[in-house]
């Protein structure tokens, strides 16, 4: 589970995390201004400080090909899985296509896992056992994980308000967010997206 933000042990600055969740689309066509549900996939993640953009977001969460052939297997047996998917209070049938799904993805994928806010690959993890992660503007501080839980009840993003849930290609490319979800139609309407340019430096 990710934390809700980090926080520098001396000053007490807090980081939040700009977005916290995103999907693959591995639809055929380019993405258009609608997606079918089922052309999404959930990009698992997990949160690292980005050297490039100086904040805490996410990552990919990318195991081993065998991970994801282990994971479908235990699927189609009906076992219990936290990864790729957590399959508790899912339907055996719906487990099975989503980890197959998971697998076709992989099995296809190329290159390493990409840092969410802009695609780079200088980061630094933030879940090991001992993050060490210096808060450059406090003399004494370092940054550490923060958390909540409270109760929500509601019908999910995008129903009530935009989701704006960053939707990249299989390579972990950004190209476009969901915003609106259409429940009778199963479809979510979409907004173009691409990663910020980056900094120069000076």
């Amino acid at each position: 589970m990710l934390p809700n933000n980090y926080t520098c042990s001396s000053c007490h600055e807090k980081f939040e995390f700009e977005f916290r969740q995103a999907r693959y689309y591995l639809g055929a066509a380019p993405l258009g201004k609608q997606v079918a549900f089922g052309d999404l996939l959930q990009v698992n993640v997990r949160p690292v400080w980005c050297k490039d953009c100086e904040c805490v977001c996410v990552v990919e969460d990318i195991a081993s090909l065998r991970v994801f052939e282990d994971a479908y297997g235990a699927a189609r047996n009906g076992r219990p899985l936290e990864y790729p998917v957590y399959s508790d209070y899912m339907e055996a049938a719906e487990v099975v296509k989503s980890v197959g799904d998971h697998l076709r993805w992989r099995m296809g994928r190329r290159h390493p896992a990409r840092a969410l806010c802009c695609g780079g690959s200088r980061y630094q993890l933030m879940d090991v056992a001992q993050p060490i992660l210096k808060h450059a503007q406090c003399e004494f501080g370092f940054i550490e994980s923060g958390y909540h839980i409270g109760p929500y009840c509601g019908p999910g993003p995008g129903v009530y308000s935009p989701a704006n849930i960053r939707v990249y290609d299989g390579e972990g490319v950004l190209i476009g967010q969901l915003t609106w979800y259409k429940r009778e139609e199963d479809m979510w309407d979409t907004e173009p997206l691409k990663y910020p340019p980056p900094v120069a430096d000076d």
